[in-house]
């Protein structure tokens, strides 16, 4: 469920990963206790800093089946190999995704959507090719599209 608590112009979205809700109120309709045992949101500090998730992975696989899942946030990529991959969560309009393709030999790595999802004009299910040592930033324009920022040739 998103929080509806404004962050500037935009919202944030918790992933609670445990916790318990309480009873409700019947006049209102609220919960009357609410505790989380683990968010792993974005952070926005009072003086504007935003932290985002982050993680290192290693790229496995050579198909869209048996990639590295990615979590969201930024993800530092190793060990690509210009056979292994990831994998990007499921589109959701909005979603943003950082990768790093950390790899110093020069190696491409490959960054899979999510099963029937894309990645800019590429068909469907099909990689995307990330050159070794740059970064590139995704946001999902709806359920099944992925857009590269800045847009890239593909």
């Amino acid at each position: 469920m998103g929080d509806t608590k404004s962050i500037g112009i935009a919202y944030r979205d918790q992933d609670i990963d445990g916790g318990t809700i309480g009873a409700t109120t019947p006049s209102t309709g609220r919960f009357t206790t609410l505790s989380a045992t683990s968010l792993s949101a974005p952070t926005m500090t009072a003086s504007g800093d935003l932290y985002i998730k982050s993680a290192t992975v290693a790229a496995t696989g050579s198909t869209q089946g048996d990639a590295a899942q990615l979590a969201g946030g930024f993800t530092l990529v190793t060990a690509a190999d210009a056979t292994k991959g990831v994998k990007l969560p499921a589109a959701v309009a909005g979603r943003v995704i950082i990768i790093k393709n950390a790899d110093a030999a020069n190696a491409v790595l490959k960054v899979y959507p999510a099963t029937d999802d894309a990645i800019n004009a590429i068909a469907a299910n099909s990689a995307y090719s990330m050159a070794a040592k740059t970064s590139m930033m995704l946001v999902a324009y709806d359920s099944t599209t992925w857009y590269t920022l800045p847009l890239l040739a593909s």
